[in-house]
């Protein structure tokens, strides 16, 4: 029973027996021992990551031969899971799901289009998982995110109206398990007000209890009582008093107020009986900072079931075969602890009997009621796309022409979206711009690129030169650019991106050398104040957070806000020399490209009007 209420990560293992840490070989196709592993301690499910997919074909195959293996073993089929919110946190590649411009771009729609695209991006990611034997999803973030410099949830946010928050992840929500796949919300209580992130250390939310239920609370209560509530609410590594003040002692020895994780009064009392959720209490990932750099492992799944938790996600890092004994003998103490104590084994009856449920009632093991080359017939692993398909359907469904498939579908979705939440924040008598000669200081190498591509998609005649904030410029040859120029960009980033994030075009020893946020700012604002000071007009693009556009005002024209900065690396792009330029590097226009910059150049040439309405106070 206790192996049920688990779901772990195999997002790297080696068999040779390379220490935990140093361990980095992605698991593609699944190791005996980590097969046997599932089986022996009947585990609930996994979750995939990035690491784990290399494309659709190798996706199934990894899928089938885990639902295989338990339907062997003869246990139960396992949760399938990912994280595949849309926007900035998306694992599977851009060749088989489009990530979409994610929560915040939807909101930034909703005033004009209401619940639609919440609805199609939920269906559509729902229709592309559950083919390729993914059958949870860990989305949507439903927290309100009210805290400017949040730097985990942001654009993960629908925006700070609470209301507004619930529709549009209720149709979500909705949309995403009608096409069958079970859709977790998060992260309960509510994420949203904090400038901690809780991958790193443990945020506290000091709201009131009356602010909490009007707020934060609010999206959970109301999805939770929709005509197709949520299968699974994940806790937020968070403190909250005002929910539970109760304090506890770490693995330090020092007193500390609850995480939610780990609270009963939040979990059971709040979430499970005030709220009368009846489906599955699922932790965030126990390897996460907020929990892990106070509690044991073991101590940490033992609190979170006491709490209430019917799930505990990734409570232990398995990378080799001495993890796996490690890991087999905690949960024989677990085990044993909890037979010591009648409440204990009741709880655990219970939440096992809710997770077989789940798992019964949406029909896990249908993955593997057809053989595998049935999935793979269905699901095409090129490029050109995955044909659309029901999750009821008996036989290969037709390969549906180029311009009807299930990916054309999705890319149609992506540039719909970033066109329909396009925002100009100010300076929109000053629009459309009809200038030659373009500067562009872009957040890194890879954003100058696809900028430059999206430029010339819409004036092939324009004379263009970019500046990648990776490294500060020499501020005398930005000075001389910006004398040259007739119009300079900014696009900025805020909260800073991740390493992981730029997109692999500057080089790795620049890496190392990488400016901070502040001193991003200040450059930005000095090259500003310069181009005001020779008369150039300035355009401040917004790519994440909006927030950052209020310090802008003063020394731009116009803001715009795009709530993406997202870039597609593909190998295989159509080849086109640009009559104005067929001398530069293809790679400039083969390789990457990005639809929010793509938006962002049709608002500024007059192509397209901003509609957009931000869903977040930024001045």
């Amino acid at each position: 029973m206790i192996g049920q209420k688990l779901i772990l990560d195999i997002r790297y293992f080696c068999e040779d027996n390379t220490p935990s840490k140093q361990c980095r070989k992605p698991v593609t196709a699944m190791p005996q021992s980590l097969l046997t592993l599932l089986s022996n301690q009947n585990i609930g499910g996994i979750i995939l990551f990035s690491e784990n997919i290399e494309n659709a074909s190798q996706l199934i195959s990894l899928n089938y031969s885990l639902q295989a293996h338990m339907q062997k073993a003869g246990q139960s089929p396992l949760f399938i899971a990912i994280d595949q919110e849309g926007g900035r946190v998306a694992r599977l590649p851009h060749s088989i799901l489009p990530a979409f411009a994610g929560n915040l771009a939807i909101g930034a729609s909703a005033h004009q289009h209401g619940n639609i695209f919440a609805k199609n991006v939920g269906e559509h990611i729902g229709k592309t998982l559950l083919p390729l034997g993914i059958n949870t999803n860990f989305a949507p973030s439903i927290d309100i995110n009210s805290e400017p410099k949040n730097p985990v949830i942001n654009v993960r946010s629908f925006g700070e109206n609470p209301v507004q928050t619930a529709e549009l992840g209720e149709a979500f929500v909705s949309a995403m398990q009608k096409a069958g796949v079970l859709s977790a919300v998060k992260h309960f209580p509510g994420h949203g007000d904090t400038h901690v992130d809780s991958h790193s250390g443990l945020p506290r939310v000091d709201h009131t209890l009356k602010e909490a239920q009007s707020g934060d609370l609010l999206p959970f209560a109301n999805i939770i009582n929709s005509a197709m509530p949520p299968a699974m609410v994940m806790t937020a590594h968070i403190q909250y008093p005002a929910l539970d003040d109760t304090t506890i002692r770490n693995k330090k020895g020092e007193l500390q107020v609850v995480p939610a994780t780990l609270s009963k009064r939040i979990l059971t009392d709040t979430l499970r009986n005030s709220l009368r959720f009846n489906g599955l209490i699922i932790t965030d990932a126990l390897d996460m900072a907020g929990i892990s750099q106070f509690f044991t492992e073991e101590d940490a799944v033992l609190r979170a079931f006491d709490a209430g938790a019917d799930i505990a996600l990734m409570p232990y890092t398995i990378r080799n075969g001495k993890d796996i004994e490690a890991f087999s003998a905690m949960i024989e103490r677990i085990a044993i602890q909890t037979m010591e104590s009648g409440e204990k084994v009741k709880d655990l009856k219970a939440s096992y009997q809710r997770i077989l449920r789940m798992k019964q009632h949406n029909q896990l093991a249908r993955f593997v009621s057809k053989p595998k080359s049935w999935w793979l017939q269905e699901v095409g692993a090129n490029r050109e796309g995955l044909s659309e398909m029901g999750p009821d359907s008996h036989k290969p469904t037709q390969v549906a022409k180029s311009n009807s498939t299930l990916f054309i579908k999705g890319k149609q979705i992506e540039k719909a979206l970033s066109e329909a939440s396009v925002t100009v924040l100010f300076g929109k008598d000053k629009l459309p711009v009809n200038k030659s000669k373009w500067l562009a200081l872009m957040p890194d190498a890879a954003r100058c690129l696809a900028f430059e591509k999206a430029l010339y998609d819409s004036r092939p005649d324009a004379e263009y030169a970019c500046l990648p904030l990776t490294v500060l410029p020499n501020k005398a040859l930005t000075k001389r650019l910006i004398a040259q120029t007739d119009l300079m960009v900014i696009g900025d980033i805020t909260p800073l991106h991740a390493n992981y994030e730029l997109g692999g075009a500057d080089q790795p020893s620049l890496l190392k050398q990488r400016a901070n946020e502040s001193d991003i700012k200040a450059f930005s604002i000095q090259a500003m104040q310069t181009a005001k000071s020779l008369s150039k007009p300035v355009v401040f693009a917004a790519l994440r957070m909006p927030y950052s556009a209020k310090a802008a005002m003063e020394f731009a024209d116009i803001g715009i806000a795009t709530y993406d900065y997202a870039i597609t690396i593909s190998e295989d792009a159509d080849r086109k020399d640009r009559p104005s330029n067929k001398e530069k590097n293809k790679e400039t226009d083969t390789r990457i490209s990005s639809q929010s910059l793509r938006t962002l150049i049709k608002v500024l040439v007059g192509k397209l009007e901003a509609k957009g309405q931000s869903p977040v106070t930024w001045k």
